[in-house]
């Protein structure tokens, strides 16, 4: 499934990045986790960071199937101007789960306050359903298909949206390993780009 996509670099005019996400979740109460997180975007061709982000989350696992809490994020983008463009994002989530046989179904719903000092505050809303396979190792090897998008909430549509096939290479107890490509289309100037991602997740739990 990840190799699929894999064709569509040879495009030299489509953007490829790696994506790198590092999280370390606790439960200091019971049903109550807080998540800590950072991630990166790095593009091979400009051999710099396009994005960076800290972030943290604190949730509520009310049912087996429904999780909300509330996070915050602080991000950075790359200007390529010499410039960082700073973002603070205070966020509310909802996420639902549900096993159909021997496959997991997620629903994740999120509303983002996105703020700078030089742009336009906005609120956005993401959405995102992802299939999990049966597992094929006693280690937790599966794949995963996902899809993703973001709505503006100021008169705009969907601006941004990404596919995804992935695989759990690892997930036992307290680690998670995870591989994927994604194909992500974003609105510009009225006109829809398209950009190749390879990305690695790690998640630990204490």
């Amino acid at each position: 499934m990840i190799l699929a996509g894999l064709n569509s670099f040879a495009q030299d005019d489509r953007p490829f990045e790696l994506w790198n996400k590092n999280q370390v979740e606790i439960e200091p109460w019971d049903k109550i986790s807080i998540t800590v997180a950072e991630k990166i975007h790095y593009s091979p061709k400009r051999s710099t960071l396009d994005l960076k982000y800290g972030e943290i989350l604190i949730g509520h696992q009310v049912l087996n199937w429904l999780e909300y809490g509330a996070g915050f994020r602080l991000s950075s983008a790359n200007l390529q101007i010499g410039e960082w463009l700073q973002e603070n994002r205070p966020m509310l989530f909802v996420n639902m789960g549900h096993d159909f046989g021997k496959f997991e179904f997620d629903f994740y719903n999120r509303f983002e306050y996105r703020t700078y000092k030089v742009l336009n505050n906005y609120f956005r809303y993401r959405q995102s359903l992802r299939m999990k396979f049966p597992a094929i190792t006693d280690w937790g090897m599966q794949f995963y298909l996902q899809e993703e998008s973001f709505l503006k909430l100021n008169g705009y549509d969907t601006h941004l949206a990404r596919f995804y096939s992935g695989l759990t290479a690892f997930e036992k107890e307290h680690i998670e390993i995870k591989i994927y490509y994604a194909l992500q289309r974003q609105e510009v100037l009225n006109h829809w780009l398209s950009a190749d991602i390879l990305g690695l997740n790690l998640s630990f739990e204490i």
